[in-house]
Order: C-alpha cells, then structure tokens, then sequence
C-alpha cells in the first residue's frame, strides 16, 4: 500500500520546522544571554522563548523518525501533539510552523490518512 500524500508532505514539514525552530532557538538565547548581560539579568526573562523553541524542535524530529519509519505505536498521538507544538511556537514569532501546524493538522484529519495509520496498526 502506498503511502498516503499528506504523511509525505507532513514528513517534510516537521523537517523543515524542526530545522527553522533550531535556527530561531540560536536568534532568541543569543538575544537572551546578550539581553541578560546588558540589562543586570532582567532580560532573562526572555529564556522561556529558547525553551519553547526546543521543545518543538525535539518533537519536530520525533514526529519525523515516526513518520519515516511508520512501524511505531503513537505515530497518530506524536504527530497531532507535534503540529499542535508548531501552532504554539507563534509566541516566539515562527510564522512557518504555525503554517505547517495547521496544515499538518487539516492533512491527519482525512479519513484516508486516519483508515491508512489504522491499517499500519500505529493509529
């Protein structure tokens, strides 16, 4: 059985995202550790945008070995837990995962996408 389109595309986008949320976690503790020095640690406060943006990235690449192996229980779980994590990464000004959440999210609501995982045994 061939599969379906939207697991593809879903696959490159969490690639892409992980890849764009590793680059953005480098801008913001750069800006961090910088802000923090320059204001006596007020701009700490700032750490938490850094954390946000690993986190996503970490699931990105889960999500991604998942859909590339396709053998794993979860696979269903991990990657509506992962979009809705590219969706959460706005607060740190990613655009292109908020735009890859969603789209990810409308593609793994197919019927087909859901009828496939299900017949893989890993929904």
């Amino acid at each position: 059985m061939n599969t379906p389109s939207e697991l593809e595309s879903g696959k490159i986008f969490f690639l892409i995202s992980g890849i764009v949320n590793i680059l953005i976690f480098l801008g913001w503790g750069t800006n961090t550790i910088i802000g923090g020095i320059f204001t006596c640690g007020l701009g700490c406060i700032l750490g938490i945008f850094p954390v946000i943006n690993v986190i996503g990235a970490v699931m990105d690449f889960i999500a991604f070995n998942k859909l590339s192996h396709l053998n794993m229980q979860g696979t269903h779980g991990t990657i509506y837990n992962a979009s809705i994590m590219q969706i959460v990464t706005i607060v740190t000004g990613n655009i292109i995962s908020l735009i890859f959440g969603i789209l990810n999210l409308q593609n793994f609501q197919k019927e087909h996408v859901k009828n496939f995982l299900r017949e893989k045994g890993i929904y």
